[in-house]
């Protein structure tokens, strides 16, 4: 065999076995007892439900933002015909096999908001209709609207489902027939699948979370969510590699070889992140247009200050230093602390985005003399208070949990893509 090749080593253990129902059963309980005493504290915080939307949508798009970090990983891997990442892709179709899950509890956002709920996004409030009052708004509610959103919404996880299900499938048979016109197949329809991938990926950006403060827009938000994204799936595809190891499967497949890579990609995209992000504020801060800055004013100058310079040196400084190290990404022990910590932060960073929207303020109509409610982002920026709940820490472990059982659920057979024509090189791969 050449030094360029190998074959599986004989003692592997790459089935899934008992190891996807132990994950699903463990994820979805927990996740379920988590998120029911998060409905009650909801019920019970006399706000209208409004502290418990915003923070369920936090933690949504924080799990969604992962499984749209690994249906990229399995689009680009086929797009690129990369070897070294073959070991790790069947990995990653598992984290995409969670979008039917993730479509389902996306809808505790968006039957609300179907239904007539004002509180979480401010379009929807009869008051963001009056043009009088509104006038930014006027012309953007014809795409804010609840039906439509619904309907983009459903349009979102169709494509998300269906080229996840192809890929997968396609994969899957392949370990059955060891046809390697298959791995051909895939190459071609991921040109259209990333272009695919890239309009849904931006717009669920606008629709869920720009839309937050309808009357502030960016053109670069997409991509941001986008940066946020990629560096949650590196994370946690390294966690959950390492994790699977820990059951005793994969144990000669997945190397330091493999983990130094993601890590390269993790430092990529955290400077990615942070390029987009400092490309946004940029603008803005040149342009000094009252519209365009008001976004960053309940950001900057209030208690969210504090936050913004935790997300600056958590999610960019500090695991960019370090980062830059051979061995920071080669030794395990470090490397994980660094992976749970850009998960930390790329929740600390959603949070960034949604929870300044979450005070609404009443104000008096100029020259009509009635009172209106004028939505996120308005009124004086010091009341503007960070105002910790437990939901803000409950949501996101009940969804992570939930998406790790829907994880599991989808681990069965191989957890390899066994007669892939490169996974000889993909086991051979080495950093130099």
């Amino acid at each position: 065999m050449s030094a360029l090749s190998k074959s599986i080593h004989p003692d592997e253990k790459y089935k899934a076995g008992t190891l996807g129902t132990s994950m699903s059963r463990a994820g979805f309980g927990l996740g379920a007892v988590l998120l029911i005493v998060s409905v009650v504290l909801g019920a019970t915080a006399g706000d209208q439900w409004m502290r418990f939307f915003h923070a369920y949508l936090t933690a949504y798009t924080w799990v969604v933002s992962i499984a749209l970090g690994g249906l990229f990983f399995v689009i680009i891997h086929h797009l690129t015909r990369a070897r070294w990442s073959v070991v790790l892709r069947r990995v990653a179709e598992c984290i995409t096999d969670a979008f039917p899950v993730l479509f389902v509890l996306g809808l505790v956002i968006v039957v609300p908001v179907v239904l007539g709920y004002p509180n979480l996004y401010y379009w929807n409030h009869p008051d963001a209709h009056d043009a009088h009052l509104n006038h930014h708004l006027h012309g953007k509610l014809v795409w804010l609207n609840p039906g439509f959103f619904a309907l983009r919404y459903a349009v979102y996880f169709l494509v998300w489902i269906g080229v996840s299900r192809y890929f997968a499938r396609k994969s899957r048979e392949q370990d059955e027939t060891g046809n390697e016109r298959l791995s051909e197949q895939m190459r071609i329809a991921s040109g259209p699948a990333i272009i695919a991938y890239a309009m849904t990926l931006c717009f669920f950006a606008f629709d869920f979370l720009m839309s937050l403060a309808p009357k502030w827009y960016s053109t670069i938000y997409g991509v941001n969510f986008f940066g946020g994204s990629m560096i949650a799936i590196y994370a946690f595809l390294s966690v959950l590699g390492v994790g699977i190891q820990r059951s005793g499967r994969l144990t000669h497949s997945i190397t330091t070889e493999h983990y130094h890579d993601t890590g390269k990609m993790l430092f990529a995209f955290t400077f990615f992140w942070a390029y987009t992000a400092f490309s946004q504020f940029m603008l803005y801060w040149y342009g000094n247009i009252p519209e365009e800055t008001v976004w960053y004013n309940y950001r900057f100058f209030n208690d969210w200050q504090y936050v913004s310079l935790a997300v600056t040196l958590g999610q960019w400084a500090f695991p960019f230093l370090f980062l830059l190290s051979r061995w920071t990404k080669r030794i395990q022990p470090i490397f994980m602390f660094f992976c749970v910590w850009q998960l930390v932060f790329h929740y600390v960073d959603l949070y960034w985005n949604v929870m300044p929207n979450y005070h609404w303020t009443v104000q008096k109509a100029f020259n009509e003399g009635k009172d209106f409610v004028a939505g996120p982002l308005s009124g004086a920026v010091g009341a503007n208070t960070i105002g910790l709940s437990p939901v803000d820490v409950l949501l996101p472990a009940a969804l992570m949990l939930l998406f790790v059982g829907a994880i599991g659920r989808a681990m069965k057979g191989n957890l390899l893509p066994v007669k892939d024509p490169n996974l000889g090189a993909s086991l051979a791969h080495e950093n130099y």
